[in-house]
């Protein structure tokens, strides 16, 4: 296949030109692309939803335990778990996004459920004396 712009020999299967750049398929050669929420809905429900679910679960772990620990109390063993956790599974996650992103929500749940009830208990505890 030849570039419309420069001229040169390029294989069958290059989008681009190595040479200039250019694109070598006009939009009509183009395959129309899907967005992915179609692509995601015009698969089987339930074995996508069950591979979200999978795809990492020690960030959902994480996760899940972070959330735990805004309830008052629960957040003071919780919260250094849930960063723990979170920092352990941040190391694994690899190119999975959503999993990063749980990861990371993870780690600052948990610090902040952390600093907050224990500077609440200190509070607490200064007020007496």
């Amino acid at each position: 296949m030849n570039c419309p712009t420069c001229h040169l020999e390029n294989v069958s299967e290059a989008v681009t030109c190595p040479n200039c750049g250019r694109p070598l398929h006009t939009s009509k050669d183009r395959p129309v692309r899907r967005s992915a929420s179609r692509r995601r809905n015009s698969r089987n429900g339930d074995a996508a939803e069950a591979a979200v679910d999978n795809n990492n679960p020690e960030a959902w772990r994480a996760y899940r335990l972070s959330l735990w620990a805004v309830v008052p109390g629960l957040g003071l063993l919780l919260g250094p778990v849930a960063t723990v956790l979170g920092c352990r599974a941040l190391r694994t996650v690899g190119d999975d996004f959503s999993a990063h992103n749980r990861a990371k929500a993870a780690i600052f749940f948990g610090v902040v459920c952390t600093l907050t009830q224990w500077l609440g208990i200190a509070l607490i505890y200064s007020s007496w004396s």
